[in-house]
């Protein structure tokens, strides 16, 4: 992982980007990776939360809720770039389930395209 090398690290990290855990990878300067899902576009809306209970960025992969909390929803599922391949990205997206549950994964999809 030299500074001038291209490369991805991505994955379900069960936690989120600001989280004590991951600061070691995330915020080590030497590494200096960029959180390709800062900003991602939805491929459709998420379902309907009731008031209060939406989810403040489109920033998020994973819902859990609580019984009797109202729903979290976090960035489980990371992709960081290598300073060198982040000027590649092209665009960042989470496709929305229909569902919350049942279909077969706790979590949203999300990818990122890179123009090399």
């Amino acid at each position: 992982m030299r500074p001038d090398s291209r490369y991805i690290v991505l994955g379900d990290m069960n936690d989120p980007p600001d989280s004590p855990h991951l600061a070691p990878m995330t915020t080590t300067p030497d590494l200096g990776l960029v959180d390709a899902l800062a900003a991602p576009q939805e491929t459709r809306p998420s379902k309907d939360e009731k008031p209060g209970e939406a989810p403040t960025t489109a920033a998020w992969t994973h819902r859990f809720k609580k019984s009797g909390q109202p729903p979290e929803h976090e960035l489980y599922d990371q992709i960081w770039l290598s300073p060198r391949l982040a000027g590649k990205q092209t665009g960042a997206f989470i496709d929305r389930r229909e569902r919350h549950g049942g279909d077969g994964s706790d979590h949203d999809p999300a990818w990122i395209t890179l123009e090399l």
